[in-house]
């Protein structure tokens, strides 16, 4: 008699990867302090052109402007 085959018929392991990662991705943990996390926003397309321009053009990263004008922001410079 042949063998029988022991099968886990349960989620494909592509789908259940998936599902494993994403459960695991749920923001319950606590991230070092200083990592690099995203901030996702929507501006409009001539906020973003401008905001863009003016950072290139004063050779600073869009990350530096945006963290400079929060700092000044909090201290109530601006």
């Amino acid at each position: 008699m042949a063998k029988a085959l022991d099968l886990d018929l349960g989620m494909p392991s592509k789908v259940k990867n998936a599902h494993e990662r994403s459960r695991s991705s749920i923001n319950t943990k606590k991230r070092e302090a200083g990592a690099q996390v995203d901030l996702n926003f929507k501006v409009s397309s001539e906020f973003r052109r401008e905001f863009k321009l003016w950072a290139a053009s004063h050779d600073l990263k869009q990350k530096e402007v945006l963290e400079e004008a929060f700092r000044l922001l909090k201290q109530g410079t601006v």
